[in-house]
């Protein structure tokens, strides 16, 4: 499977980025950001990993979330 990110996700990973630079450590920075490449990874693995998100679920698109930290990953599968 290809994963694809949008322009929109790798600004929003910067910014997490950039704030916990700022607020905690570089250190924090690039363990956050890690785990939250792992977790997009983990897709590779098994699309259906994350729940199902309520808020989109009116899209029809079938998106899900996972959770890294205290970010949500939205994601979904498109042929």
């Amino acid at each position: 499977m290809n994963i694809e990110w949008t322009l929109e996700a790798k600004k929003d990973l910067e910014k997490i980025y950039i704030f916990y630079t700022i607020h905690f450590s570089v250190a924090l920075a690039q363990k956050i950001k890690k785990q939250a490449l792992s977790k997009v990874k983990m897709l590779e693995l098994g699309t259906e990993l994350g729940q199902e998100e309520e808020l989109l679920k009116h899209l029809n698109q079938g998106h899900r979330y996972l959770i890294s930290n205290h970010n949500k990953i939205i994601y979904k599968i498109e042929n």
